[in-house]
């Protein structure tokens, strides 16, 4: 298989991306009937739109477009959003948009978790292309080649979570 360049990989993941825009508006617009179901639909959809983000990236990033990086995607996301949310407040309970509010509101906060879910794809689709034909000793032999990407992303995810819950966001 011919690798793409990574300008052809990120327009991939950018069109991902703006399906799931698409798919926003239109939950949005649905959300505007006054319809309780669908105004929820809206809102779940909206504070899972950052791992959304994470996998069309990690998806996109990854040479061969592979659901072993969707997996890797949404675990580094999901650890990131945990290490981050424990770091910031070990009271609050994991979820991924609660816990700050960053640049004054909510919509801020979408948008600092919309980078946050970037940042993670981006690593998840580097983490793949690394690591998605490793070979283990025969004993780990199981958790080798694209079972250990998703491993490798989760401890990486610990230490971006970590770095921006503890030097970033302060400097914000």
């Amino acid at each position: 298989m011919k690798k793409e360049s990574l300008v052809k990989r990120l327009g991939v993941s950018l069109s991902y991306v703006a399906i799931a825009l698409v798919l926003l508006v239109f939950f949005w617009a649905a959300s505007l009937t006054g319809q309780s179901g669908l105004e929820g639909i809206f809102n779940a959809y909206q504070l899972i739109f950052p791992l959304i983000v994470a996998i069309a990236f990690a998806v996109g990033i990854g040479f061969d477009h592979s659901g072993a990086a969707a997996l890797a995607g949404a675990v580094g996301y999901l650890v990131f959003g945990a290490s981050f949310s424990i770091l910031i407040d070990a009271k609050v309970a994991f979820m991924v948009t609660e816990p700050i509010a960053v640049f004054g509101g909510i919509f801020g906060t979408q948008i600092f978790f919309i980078i946050c879910g970037f940042v993670m794809g981006i690593a998840s689709g580097l983490m793949y292309n690394k690591f998605y034909n490793i070979k283990m000793p025969e004993w780990l032999a199981f958790f080798g080649g694209r079972r250990f990407v998703p491993i490798i992303t989760s401890v990486v995810a610990l230490f971006i979570g970590s770095f921006i819950a503890n030097i970033m966001l302060p400097h914000l």
